[in-house]
């Protein structure tokens, strides 16, 4: 089908005139039958992607998605857009529920499921009755960053694909680097001659990176609240603590006029989902989260993005502040750096990883982890185990690494942001907001515009950039 005929679908079915940038093409690759790994930016619309396709082409789309609330919001989005066969298989459904969509899988159009009920040899003999016209990883960068620490499942997705006969198969991701991306199709057990990489910028120019270096625990509350007190309402604080997080939420509750509220693994399903639902409804002004918030939240109005912690890789971070600014207007990101902060995540990882001990007793026979379980069935022994962790913590240590040279850096961190991704080309100041190192005098100019007065040399650049939100 040529491209217009594919934009004639587009506007009667979903109402859209146009592609946006990278839909039509990993669309297009689809259509030539040729696995896809799409690394598109945030924002991009990667939903509608194999909606459009499940619809052209009538065939069934099963989706594997890593949250509980992902898997809500796209579900409900295509609800949204009067598409009734849609259905999910996670631990939202009781049982009663899932066994129902299991018995009448010839009904769906779009199933929805997680990595761990896929696995399961029960689901997968249903799933075995269905002729998939095309399997989905969403996140797919989840395969080689959560799978082999803490969600094994994630590495069995090779078995399931193989299982149901190798569909055609969509990876999606905003964020993938060259070794990501070599990862997550080995993991499917694909060739790299068998996929075609579609792969669109990482660079959202309309959000402004900050990077602050603060002295104390104290010094690093008080600059939060001073920019919140500057900044637009509707917002989202990242933390790598549900302890920290419920704490700053109340500090915002009490010494701002904003409302807040923490938002984390601890929380009960329906908790969450309340939570999530006032935030992209306007009725909460910043969310204090945990990493998993915020992954496929269609919220377009989003103007700042704080990280209170450091995330343990620049992969993460690019993740996180591309919930901002999805509507194309200025936002911001700031990151609150004190020293030690690097600490966390590399305890965090430390957690994650079994321990020799573990690893020990598990092998002797003497205790159970789904973990060790499946690299037992690899037929790795424990030496071989033990091997594989150490050079998993290699690699994080690697990657925190990474993260503080981007956070240090001297030069544009836009610049070093987009080396990270391979990508080449950019030069510091290309756009009139680029980020807190060398402030350019014509991005001051911009703001000073629309200011309408001229900046007191008192101002800092700081303090102008954010009275540019007040200003619209």
């Amino acid at each position: 089908m040529t491209k217009k005929e594919l934009e004639k679908f587009l506007q009667k079915k979903f109402n859209f005139n146009h592609f946006r940038e990278g839909q039509f093409d990993v669309i297009n690759s689809l259509l030539n039958k040729r696995n896809t790994l799409a690394i598109l930016p945030t924002g991009a619309g990667k939903t509608l992607i194999y909606q459009f396709y499940g619809e052209l082409l009538k065939v069934p789309v099963l989706i594997v998605s890593p949250l509980l609330s992902l898997i809500g919001d796209q579900v409900a989005r295509i609800r949204l857009s009067g598409e009734s066969r849609v259905a999910d298989l996670s631990s939202r459904q009781t049982y009663q529920v899932q066994q129902e969509t299991l018995n009448h899988l010839s009904n769906y159009r779009f199933l929805f499921i997680s990595p761990e009920q896929a696995a399961k040899p029960e689901v997968q003999e249903k799933l075995r009755s269905v002729r998939w016209g095309l399997l989905v990883i969403d996140e797919a960068h989840c395969i080689p960053k959560w799978g082999p620490s803490f969600r094994p499942d994630y590495l069995r997705l090779g078995e399931l694909r193989k299982k149901l006969k190798n569909p055609l198969t969509l990876m999606l991701t905003a964020t993938a680097s060259e070794e990501t991306r070599s990862l997550i199709i080995q993991y499917l057990n694909l060739s790299f001659v068998d996929v075609n990489t579609i792969i669109r910028s990482v660079n959202r120019p309309n959000i402004y990176m900050n990077f602050d270096n603060l002295s104390t625990n104290d010094n690093k509350n008080k600059e939060l609240l001073r920019l919140l007190r500057e900044l637009p309402r509707g917002g989202i604080i990242y933390f790598s603590s549900r302890k920290i997080a419920n704490q700053v939420s109340e500090l915002i509750d009490e010494n701002t006029d904003f409302s807040s509220s923490a938002y984390h693994a601890g929380m009960d399903t329906y908790q969450r989902f309340k939570i999530q639902n006032q935030f992209i409804n306007d009725n909460i002004d910043v969310i204090c989260a945990t990493s998993a918030f915020g992954m496929g939240i269609d919220k377009d109005n989003i103007h700042f993005v704080i990280h209170y912690h450091m995330p343990g890789n620049i992969e993460s971070f690019v993740q996180e502040i591309g919930r901002a600014g999805r509507n194309g207007e200025q936002a911001i990101s700031i990151l609150l750096y004190q020293t030690g902060d690097e600490n966390i995540p590399q305890n965090l990882s430390s957690f994650s990883i079994p321990g020799q001990e573990v690893i020990e007793s598990y092998f002797e026979g003497k205790n159970s982890n789904e973990l060790l379980r499946y690299y037992s069935e690899q037929g790795l022994k424990k030496e071989d185990v033990l091997k594989v962790f150490e050079q998993q913590q290699e690699q994080q240590r690697r990657e925190i690494r990474k993260m503080l040279e981007f956070i240090h850096t001297n030069g544009c961190h836009r610049e070093y942001l987009l080396h990270a991704f391979d990508e080449s080309g950019y030069q510091h100041n290309q756009i009139k907001l680029c980020c807190s190192n060398e402030v350019n005098v014509s991005a001051i100019r911009f703001i000073e515009r629309h200011e309408k007065k001229q900046l007191s040399s008192v101002l800092s650049w700081k303090r102008a950039l954010l009275k540019l939100f007040n200003s619209r």
